[in-house]
């Protein structure tokens, strides 16, 4: 997570002015501009994104996304953003993946509709097959991180959690669960291109089939542990429907078994960051998630281990 200090600010009216430069000439009323931590997300007509800079680790992270669209692109037949323009400034414009993403929507009718959930599952399995097996690590030798940047370290998270939460008996468990968390050792051959928050909200499905249609948001990708993948296909603790039908597809085609407690250990470790990265923020307030709906993330991920 960024902090916003010296954002470069986009209005409509500079990014309208900038679009020139790709060809496109757009009013500021055509537009949408979203602050993205980094970065700024001008929406535009058509199905078209542009991303823009706000400082110096922006651009990094937009230099870094484009390299891994473009070899997703060349190696695998799932949809990714695809790169139409880039500037010698450092912003670009993408063609969205296209379809509906509603994360939301598609979390609730999960929760009772249990073909539909495995119905994503599996198609997270194919494309995890190709994505961990048409990428190699040669590829990304000296360029991509390869630890992931979330969760955060566990002594960052225990700094933040008491002033955020003053049950000691989760805190206990907590602990518990970020020592065993910590106490994980992946083996180099476990490692993948990871994308590192593959989730409902980064994916794009057919608003009639609810078929996949791609994923995006590869901004946070690194080189580590594959099991990291696999963490956020826990949708609710009352259910494990789409992950096992992930994995069905994918260890039948790499003939290889995962780790079902390494993946539920990462998706409580996960629940946890997002609870201590609450610090200074209102119970009710979200961040993408209540207070009381972070702690019962955590209490259900805690529970299945």
């Amino acid at each position: 997570m960024s902090c916003d200090k010296e954002r470069v600010p986009i209005t409509g009216e500079n990014a309208s002015f900038a679009l020139r430069e790709a060809g496109l000439d757009l009013s500021p009323a055509q537009l949408r501009v979203e602050a993205r931590e980094d970065r700024w997300l001008v929406s535009l007509p058509g199905g078209r994104l542009a991303w823009f800079a706000a400082n110096a680790r922006g651009r990094e992270r937009l230099q870094l996304e484009r390299r891994i669209l473009r070899l997703l692109s060349e190696r695998c037949s799932f949809q990714v953003p695809r790169i139409l323009f880039e500037s010698c400034q450092g912003w670009d414009v993408r063609a969205a993946v296209p379809g509906l993403c509603d994360p939301w929507g598609l979390y609730r009718r999960t929760l009772t509709d249990t073909p539909l959930a495995r119905r994503i599952g599996s198609a997270i399995g194919s494309i995890l097959v190709e994505r961990h097996t048409r990428i190699a690590r040669s590829d990304f030798i000296g360029w991509l991180p390869t630890q992931p940047a979330w969760p955060e370290p566990s002594d960052r998270i225990k700094r933040r959690l008491p002033d955020v939460i003053d049950d000691r008996r989760l805190l206990a468990e907590i602990d518990h669960a970020l020592k065993m968390y910590d106490g994980v050792v992946a083996l180099a051959d476990d490692h993948v291109l990871v994308h590192g928050d593959l989730e409902l909200h980064n994916i794009a499905v057919d608003p009639e089939t609810i078929e996949i249609q791609g994923v995006f948001d590869y901004d946070g990708a690194d080189w580590a542990g594959r099991h990291h993948d696999f963490r956020y296909l826990l949708f609710d603790h009352r259910q494990e429907d789409a992950l096992e039908a992930a994995l069905a597809v994918y260890e039948s085609a790499l003939e290889r078994t995962l780790s079902r407690h390494r993946i539920r250990l990462y998706n409580a470790v996960c629940a946890i960051s997002f609870l201590a990265f609450r610090l200074g923020v209102p119970p009710e307030h979200s961040c993408g998630r209540t207070l009381t709906e972070d702690v019962d993330w955590v209490r259900g991920a805690l529970s299945r281990l």
